[in-house]
């Protein structure tokens, strides 16, 4: 009885546990959009006002107009303090909305992992520059990329940075790939009598091949563990295993080197995918 009663208070805990991390979850996301549309409202309010401000500036003088629509913020700093008795309102208007609109985007930005994104650029684009791009500096431009996009609405997973990466990891796979075959040429010729063995003994049992037949992007689920070739918008056709499926992503994993790294594609961004499965003939 009392390890029955213990049970019941372990699940009731932990279904409390899920729903409070729920809640939170889901009031982070509300504060976060919220953020968003303000920093949207404020950035087009800020707008409105160096609109009013650079029409005051005019007014005055076109030298002051044009200083203040090439030189600004120095400019209507410069503008706002020169003629503050009159035009004090606008100014600090321009300056209040700017500021606001800023601190709101860089704490957005930070928020979502912009300078995390940032730096892993950069060590990616060393790699690529410097011949010693690993599959971890990928996978994490990849990681960071998607979490950015879920969270800020971009699109940086399709940038011309990661699709370089990619290639040149692509390109290493190839090269090995190729190296292996030549070693598996070179041990075939050794064992020649024992290919011909099995040759003979294939000829006895029903023949197959194998060939990639072309599915819906929806029948995916159907394949989880196969190899696949995968052909997304304006991106050339390569070959992948789908490791697994997941709302409107499809999750896939390539070799590089030693290991292998993972990553998603979005449905929508897939035009055509072909198995890889055994065809009598």
């Amino acid at each position: 009885m009392h390890a029955r009663a213990f049970v019941t208070s372990l699940k009731l805990h932990n279904a409390c546990a899920d729903r409070d991390s729920y809640y939170l979850y889901g009031r982070e996301s509300y504060t976060m959009n919220t953020l968003s549309l303000v920093a949207q409202v404020t950035g087009f309010t800020a707008l409105l006002t160096f609109i009013w401000l650079l029409a005051r500036a005019f007014g005055k003088h076109t030298g002051w107009g044009m200083a203040v629509l090439l030189f600004s913020p120095i400019s209507a700093i410069a503008f706002g303090i020169k003629h503050w008795k009159y035009e004090k309102i606008p100014f600090l208007a321009y300056i209040t909305t700017s500021t606001t609109a800023i601190a709101l985007f860089l704490y957005l930005f930070t928020a979502w992992g912009g300078w995390e994104l940032l730096r892993t650029s950069q060590q990616v684009q060393l790699g690529i520059s410097t011949q010693s791009l690993t599959e971890s500096n990928v996978q994490a431009l990849m990681t960071i990329s998607q979490s950015f996009d879920e969270q800020s609405g971009f699109d940086t997973q399709s940038s011309q940075l990661l699709q370089q990466a990619q290639r040149e990891l692509a390109i290493q796979v190839e090269q090995e790939a190729a190296e292996e075959n030549a070693s598996a040429e070179a041990t075939s010729k050794e064992h020649l009598d024992f290919g011909n063995i099995a040759r003979k003994a294939k000829l006895e049992q029903p023949r197959y091949r194998l060939t990639y037949v072309t599915i819906n992007v929806s029948d995916a689920p159907h394949y989880v563990g196969s190899t696949v070739k995968v052909t997304r918008k304006n991106v050339v056709e390569k070959e992948y295993r789908l490791v697994s499926v997941s709302g409107s992503r499809l999750e896939f994993s390539q070799r590089a080197g030693s290991g292998s790294y993972t990553f998603k594609y979005k449905k929508n961004d897939i035009e055509k995918i072909r198995v890889l499965t055994k065809q009598p003939y």
